[in-house]
């Protein structure tokens, strides 16, 4: 998987109505297989992602591409993950704790 393609599943798999009230932006710094960044917006129930940085994320995520991939489809525990430092988030930890709840896995 490319991060064009984690883009890609973040649109395919975003739940609206469980985020109808959120104003949250979440950056993402990819490491290893695949090396860049990229921030999903998701203001009122509508998600917006794209390549690059965002000037005011909420919460950035730095971690390797392939255990990121395989948090999110619960191959890992991510808060253990956390907790032990295999990756870090800087800003709200919390609103990227909420913000798992408006994908579907």
């Amino acid at each position: 998987m490319t991060i064009d393609e984690y883009m890609g599943m973040l649109r395919g798999s975003f739940q609206q109505d469980r985020a109808r009230d959120a104003h949250v932006v979440i950056q993402y710094e990819f490491s290893g297989s695949q090396e860049g960044v990229c921030h999903a917006v998701v203001d009122a129930g509508a998600l917006q992602v794209a390549c690059g940085p965002h000037p005011h994320p909420t919460a950035t995520v730095r971690a390797d591409f392939d255990l990121w991939l395989r948090i999110v489809s619960y191959q890992e525990d991510g808060l253990l993950l956390y907790q032990n430092g295999t990756y870090s988030v800087e800003g709200d930890v919390e609103a990227l704790m909420i913000a798992d709840s408006w994908f579907k896995r």
